[in-house]
């Protein structure tokens, strides 16, 4: 954009320009990072206006305040960007302090007249990056910081090598894993002119919304890009460098897969770049990387001796340390990376400088997701930074090798593209799987058994997201498609076989156990000849535990899965995946039996294994942390119920569109959740996740069958409303519940008496008894028809009538429920003698009340009989019922009895 030659800003009567240079050196720093997940944010009172104007046109990232109250809640808002900071002077001696902590703020800059005055600033607190007093120092400073921010996106997975074996693998190792998997299939997949037409599509779709100015650079790099001039591109900080490891860093499967055709080059111009380094005689490169860090990740690098990392991208370096520590900053991090060519043979790396618009950065690039050990991690006083020595590492060069074999083995899937299909799968990334087996069809409409494959898939993955309807679709299409294609061949075979197994999946999760039944043995009887092959048997005993289990059989469903485990724990050749799946279902079947010991055990057994072999978003790692949730729900450990509901959310699939299967999760979880707080009477934080939970179901319940979600979200909300005395919210929500369980489930008799019973309290505190009475009077006809009848909710539900008739004055009708009650409560083992007192008091007041004053003294007198029976003088309901009778003899006129009950009364106070 043109700008005028200078503004002039004035402060305490002195003038400071900003020339047209300072301007454009500031707009190409601010316009070529707009796409990414940074945030300006300047303070200055006293800003000149046509200045402000003029940089919030520049990006609109760049955020002036003028007050420091909108400042702090616009910092205090921004939870998923890093922010830069410029203070003026006169704001940073407060503000600085009060941000510096903020995990978003990256840096503060301090802007101001006299540089002296804050430069104690700068060495209080680390975030204090510089102090400024002229623009051109200011935005110079500025460029650095964003170049240096952007490079330092980079994220890395840590891997402990001590876990020699994939059954020791920890969390952040197993993600490792799985992203090196993700790697090799994809950088193996064939690089066509339609991956390459896709990968400028893509570009072109990002671009258009985050910067269409470099829409222009785009319609240039498809024009004169090689394959031979990645390394170029890479380093012009240009389109490809953005999205490329905005792709990486964020493990965006669908934006890697789209850009797989550039990063295939940069890996093979970098392998050809290192071949001539290592003709050259290098023997051994000590490269350095300055980074800011926080804190608590320096504290993490601490622990994370001898313990291998990974970036989960192209790693930058330089051979120049003082570049180095200009992107480091004062007093943060330097790493140093030690590399033996000849003991590292397979470590790839490049000296990019000749190809570099910056060749005085010495920068050195290492391949995609090379591994380093960390050797020291230590404060080096003469020179103020923190080092991190880290030495090339080969060692888990098996460890992946065994893991991806295992995976693939496991895929079996007949070309490299299926296989990433399918390897999304196994992630747990059904949506994406969908749309990649969809336009995969698109692409092969004429090869018949690739197509068949895909159907398969598609049948598999529509299933893992709930989605049996297109499940069934596609299994059929599948089925249809393997008929047709019929051959005596053993693949063809277990193709049929899979399907019948799929098919019997699917209907069983409709419910529809014949169908399923009919599938299952069907996948068995294909091959009979493999009845001893362990697999088959073991999918024997799963089978006919499922069926087993859906027709409520559950002894018998346990002993197939036990059967089926063993089978697992005896091969070796099965993965942690399968025996972790014999444990869920032991678990699950135990839980539906109310086993709850072994059902946690099992579970457990289960999350350990998961946690090994799966990446960290995963839909059965989700699940797991529910079902155990569960279980601590039943057994009334609510505060470890409410850690596993949080960690099944966390670790629920990333998707970035939501299908409604997945929303009504999160609304599960969330009313889950607010069960325990509301039995922790913690009612607020109920509150907020019914609300939560609701609005969720909201977004889906026009496609998505959640009545029974709904139910108890609207339940428990009038318990939390009822329960703050918010009695017409509690209505509102009651009503809602009780009118759709009488629609959908009409024969659960106790949760409409409940309900009704909910409806009752309500209503007698808001003084309208009569339609108190009508609910709780449908409460006790429904308990009254129990076998055995409840005799604790048919005391409470005549207690309630008989309070709204005393309200209505209506005392005989009153005392009628009361003696119900009372002879409820003399028929119960033991017996509550208090509350028999108790109620002998509340039908003497009924009589006294009704002007028969005769009978409330018997009653009385009996409830005080009862508690000096039973030494139950300091009862607070003994000192009720001296006061009652003091009552109703002052209202017969016999004030030395009415005096001598009464004073009774008073010393128990």
């Amino acid at each position: 954009m043109d700008f005028p030659n200078f503004y002039h800003y004035n402060k305490l009567q002195k003038q400071r320009s900003i020339h047209n240079a300072d301007l454009q050196l500031a707009s190409d720093a601010l316009m070529s990072k707009r796409d990414e997940n940074i945030t300006l944010l300047w303070l200055d009172e006293n800003i000149d206006k046509e200045l402000r104007d003029l940089f919030e046109q520049i990006h609109d990232s760049v955020i002036v305040s003028t007050d420091q109250e909108t400042f702090l809640k616009t910092i205090n808002g921004i939870t998923d960007e890093k922010i830069l900071v410029i203070l003026s002077g006169q704001c940073s001696r407060s503000l600085a302090p009060l941000i510096h902590d903020n995990k978003q703020v990256y840096l503060i800059y301090i802007f101001c007249m006299n540089k002296a005055d804050y430069e104690h600033l700068s060495k209080d607190l680390s975030k204090v990056r510089g102090i400024f007093t002229e623009y051109s120092h200011l935005f110079e400073g500025l460029q650095i910081e964003l170049r240096s921010l952007v490079r330092q996106m980079t994220t890395f997975h840590l891997f402990d090598q001590k876990q020699v074996s994939l059954k020791d693998l920890t969390r952040e190792s197993a993600d490792f894993l799985w992203y090196q998997l993700l790697k090799d299939v994809l950088l193996a997949m064939p690089e066509t002119v339609d991956s390459k037409i896709e990968m400028i599509d893509r570009f072109r779709i990002y671009y258009s919304s985050k910067n269409p100015t470099f829409l222009t650079k785009v319609d240039e790099f498809e024009q004169t890009y090689q394959s031979c001039d990645a390394i170029c591109w890479y380093t012009k900080d240009s389109i490809v460098y953005r999205l490329v490891n905005q792709a990486l860093r964020t493990e965006d499967i669908e934006a890697l897969l789209a850009v797989r055709y550039y990063i295939s080059d940069l890996c093979t111009c970098l392998k050809k770049e290192c071949e001539k380094l290592k003709v050259q005689g290098l023997d051994v490169l000590t490269v350095y990387r300055g980074q800011f860090l926080p804190t608590e990740d320096i504290d993490k690098l601490q622990q994370s001796v001898g313990q291998l990392i990974s970036a989960n991208g192209f790693l930058s370096t330089t051979r120049s340390l003082i570049v180095a520590e200009i992107y480091a900053g004062p007093g943060n991090v330097i790493f140093e990376y030690v590399i033996d060519t000849h003991l590292n043979q397979n470590i790839i790396f490049a000296d990019i400088s000749e190809h570099s618009e910056m060749p005085h950065e010495e920068e050195v690039l290492f391949d995609l997701g090379t591994i380093f050990r960390v050797e020291k991690v230590y404060f080096d006083k003469s020179s103020g930074f923190w080092k991190v020595n880290l030495v090339a590492a080969d060692e888990t060069e098996n460890l992946t090798n065994n893991f991806m074999r295992q995976r693939r083995d496991r895929m079996r899937m007949p070309s490299i593209e299926l296989e990433f299909g399918f390897l999304l799968i196994e992630m747990g990334q059904y949506s994406k799987a969908i749309s990649y087996f969809d336009n995969l069809i698109q692409q092969h409409q004429n090869d018949d058994i690739f197509k068949l494959n895909c159907y398969y898939s598609l049948a598999f993955s529509y299933s893992g997201n709930h989605q049996n309807v297109k499940a069934m679709q596609y299994a059929t299409f599948a089925y249809k498609r393997c008929i047709e294609l019929s051959s005596n061949t053993d693949k063809g075979d277990r193709m049929l076989s899979r399907l019948f197994d799929l098919l019997g999946s699917i209907h069983l999760e409709r419910g529809e156990t014949e169908l399923a039944s009919k599938y299952y043995y069907q996948s068995m009887n294909i091959n009979p000849s493999d009845a001893d092959n362990p697999e088959i048997l073991a999918l024997y005993h799963r089978t006919n535990a499922y069926i087993c289990f859906s027709q409520g059989n559950y002894t018998q469903a346990l002993d197939h899965f036990q059967k089926r485990l063993t089978i697992y724990e005896k091969w070796t050749t099965y993965d942690d995946r399968a025996l972790a799946e014999s444990h869920s279902s032991l678990g699950r079947t135990y839980l539906e039996i109310k086993h709850y010991e072994q059902a946690f055990e099992h579970l457990q057994i289960t999350l350990e294994l998961y946690k090994k072999s799966l990446p960290t978003h995963h839909s059965a790692l989700s699940s797991t942390y529910r079902d155990l949730a569960n279980i601590c729900h039943c057994t009334k450990k609510y505060d470890l119920a409410l850690e596993y509901y949080l960690k099944a959310e966390e670790s629920a699939p990333t998707l970035k569109k939501f299908t409604d299967n997945s929303v009504l999760l999160s609304a599960h979880l969330c009313s889950l959740a607010g069960n325990c707080y509301l039995h922790k009477n913690e009612n607020t934080l109920a509150e907020q996740y019914f609300r939560t939970s609701l609005a969720l179901y909201e977004k889906c319940r026009s496609s998505v069958k959640g009545e029974n979600l709904l139910i108890d979200i609207q339940w428990n909300m009038g318990v939390v409303f009822s329960r703050k005395r918010e009695f017409y919210s509690a209505l509102e929500h009651y009503k809602e519940s009780l009118v759709l369980v009488e629609r959908i489930m009409p024969d659960e008799r106790i949760r409409i008496a409940e309900l009704n019973d909910g409806i009752g309290v309500c209503y007698e505190n808001i003084g309208q008894y009569d339609l108190c009475i009508e609910h709780a009077q449908k409460s006790l006809e429904i308990y009254e028809q129990c076998i055995p009848p409840d005799v604790e909710k048919l005391t409470d539900m005549h207690n309630t009538v008989a309070r709204c008739y005393c309200m209505k004055h209506e005392y005989l009708l009153a005392i009628k429920h009361r003696k119900q009650s009372l002879f409820l409560e003399e028929q119960k083992v033991p017996r509550n003698v208090a509350q028999i007192a108790g109620l002998h008091t509340s039908i003497g007041w009924s009589y006294h009340l009704n002007g028969d004053y005769n009978s409330a003294i018997d009653y009385c007198i009996k409830s005080l009989h009862i508690f000096e029976k039973h030494e139950l003088n300091d009862h607070v309901e003994y000192g009720n019922v001296l006061s009652t009778l003091g009552v109703i003899y002052f209202k017969m006129k016999d004030f030395e009895r009415a005096f001598k009950f009464c004073s009774k009364s008073m010393e128990m106070i």
